[in-house]
């Protein structure tokens, strides 16, 4: 079953794809899609610390509706949930991945535990506050020490947290 590369014959394919292909016609000086696609982003980027504040703004309200709800109350925790998880994927995106590390941090504390009201508060309250002073601050690098460092540790307390209470 197990065979050395030694052993192995490898056989190179005999049919060329490129002949398969047929190759479209350019217009001189017309840039690739690539180029379109990161000047868009470019153009766009003027607006990703308008919608990351946006992002923040949303986060807080439904972290203060779930603070005066309950961690028992299952529409509050999924309306945080939800913005908690989208910001995860939009922060990279906005320029602000430490602030996407903090996010997936908090969710997995949503994911990983078999109901909302075993998390501490304070232990949200945390990520929450780790997430507004990554964007306050601009901490936009995964190596911005502090922030790097921040959100490393947020990470290690949630999985310690998320282990001790799955054992």
């Amino acid at each position: 079953m197990g065979q050395t590369a030694e052993q192995m014959e490898i056989i190179p394919p005999q049919v060329d794809l490129r002949r398969k292909v047929r190759v479209l016609p350019t217009k001189a000086g017309v840039d690739d899609a690539v180029a379109r696609a990161e000047a868009a982003i470019k153009k766009l980027s003027t607006s990703f610390n308008v919608w990351i504040e946006d992002e923040i703004d949303q986060i807080d309200s439904a972290w203060e509706t779930l603070q005066s709800a309950g961690l028992d109350d299952d529409e509050a925790c999924q309306t945080f949930y939800r913005r908690a998880h989208d910001l995860r994927g939009l922060a990279l995106t906005l320029g602000f991945p430490l602030a996407g590390q903090v996010a997936a941090s908090l969710c997995l504390l949503f994911e990983e535990l078999p109901s909302p009201t075993m998390i501490p508060e304070l232990l949200v309250r945390q990520h929450v506050e780790a997430i507004r002073a990554i964007v306050r601050e601009n901490a936009r690098e995964e190596n911005d020490r502090i922030g790097a460092a921040l959100a490393e540790k947020l990470l290690e307390v949630t999985r310690e947290f998320i282990q001790a209470k799955k054992n």
